[in-house]
């Protein structure tokens, strides 16, 4: 291959949540490894780029973005325009994101660059790729995330196997300080929120039970994390907490940049939560996870790659929602459980409330028993 100096990563995605755009690390920090040197370019729509825009700029493995229309956006000027551009970048490899919609080998091609790498599929004529991925026989059923990394991995012409554990790379962060955080106890951080158009959040009061029998059995420090919009919900949960272990001590913590909550995550010995993007986060920061999954079906995606994470799923068979919020209002399951997520007071789907506290405190007990030492011992000897 001819040197490369400029890559471009076509990902134009639909609704994207930032668990979403954390995962595509893995994919940049592959093409970062082949390409040390070159200028990696994430092409997206406008609204992705601009929500999304302090991950792209401090916590990706990608140089810079190229705005391209919104999914849904038919204007031609503005897809003239944009074409332009990506000519204009002189790339000599593109990289298709398997969910990018409507923007893909084609465009590469028109767009005169000369290597093009992506999974075959509709749309994609003969010639659009000259690499076309190729996914090994999946071990779960369908193709996970360490599946779609080697094949990248193997196209990209990267010596030596993959390891599942050592695909999610370090979440490039900026050191900062952060309140004084208490030592000697195991400290736990809960995220019982999450995006609104999918009902997968835990009951709110199992939550609290969850915390006060951490505090009563360990002695723990709970951080309440969330977006800003769920504070109130936050402090109605630690009133919960603190009704029935007073002496706990709880934190709610809302609002913060990306970098603020990784670094965070990073000083915990454990994060529970709900099956969204802290959860990614704190795979990136390498702290372990009890992560709740309802109807969204996901574990498969990540169970291979993100090993310090333990999943706590009924595997009700009507749980294998798909992420895209297009399709929501044709998803249906055999409880009828409603797909937006509306108040703490519910309600919730049966997949998720019929999840007992004493089925996640078995998971929570042990991991953090055994991080809260391991993350002692580091901090007493300063190596953490």
């Amino acid at each position: 291959m001819t040197t490369v100096d400029r890559v471009c990563v076509l990902a134009r995605l639909v609704e994207p949540g930032l668990g979403d755009l954390v995962q595509r690390n893995i994919a940049l920090a592959l093409l970062r490894r082949a390409f040390p040197a070159a200028r990696i370019t994430v092409v997206t729509g406008s609204t992705v780029a601009r929500r999304f825009a302090e991950f792209f700029e401090r916590h990706s493995y990608a140089t810079d973005v190229l705005e391209c229309p919104d999914p849904g956006d038919a204007d031609r000027h503005r897809w003239a325009r944009f074409r332009r551009e990506l000519t204009a970048l002189g790339a000599q490899l593109s990289f298709v994101d398997p969910d990018s919609r409507e923007l893909g080998a084609p465009e590469a091609r028109r767009a005169g660059i000369p290597v093009r790498l992506g999974l075959p599929g509709p749309g994609t004529g003969p010639g659009d790729l000259t690499r076309p991925l190729r996914l090994a026989p999946p071990l779960l059923g369908r193709a996970d995330l360490f599946d779609h990394a080697s094949a990248l991995a193997s196209a990209l012409g990267l010596p030596g196997k993959l390891r599942p554990g050592a695909v999610v790379p370090p979440l490039p962060r900026a050191a900062e300080e952060l309140p004084d955080l208490p030592t000697g106890v195991p400290r736990l951080a809960v995220h019982p929120g999450g995006a609104p158009q999918w009902n997968r959040r835990w009951p709110s009061g199992r939550y609290a039970a969850l915390c006060r029998r951490a505090v009563a059995r360990t002695g723990a420090a709970c951080y309440l994390l969330g977006a800003g919009e769920e504070r109130a919900d936050l402090l109605r949960l630690a009133a919960a907490i603190t009704a029935g272990q007073p002496e706990a001590a709880v934190e709610v913590v809302t609002g913060g940049s990306l970098n603020r909550t990784a670094n965070l995550l990073a000083e915990v010995d454990l994060l529970v939560g709900n099956d969204s993007s802290l959860a990614h986060i704190a795979a990136a920061v390498r702290v372990p996870a009890v992560v709740l999954y309802g109807p969204t079906g996901t574990e498969f995606l990540w169970a291979r790659v993100y090993p310090r994470h333990h999943g706590v799923s009924l595997h009700y068979p009507c749980r294998l929602a798909t992420h895209r919020a297009d399709e929501l209002a044709d998803r249906q399951c055999e409880h009828d459980c409603p797909i937006p997520y509306s108040s703490p007071a519910g309600p919730y789907p049966r997949c998720l409330s019929d999840i007992g506290v004493d089925q996640v405190w078995t998971a929570v007990s042990r991991l953090l028993g055994a991080t809260a030492s391991e993350s002692r011992k580091a901090r007493a000897s300063g190596a953490h």
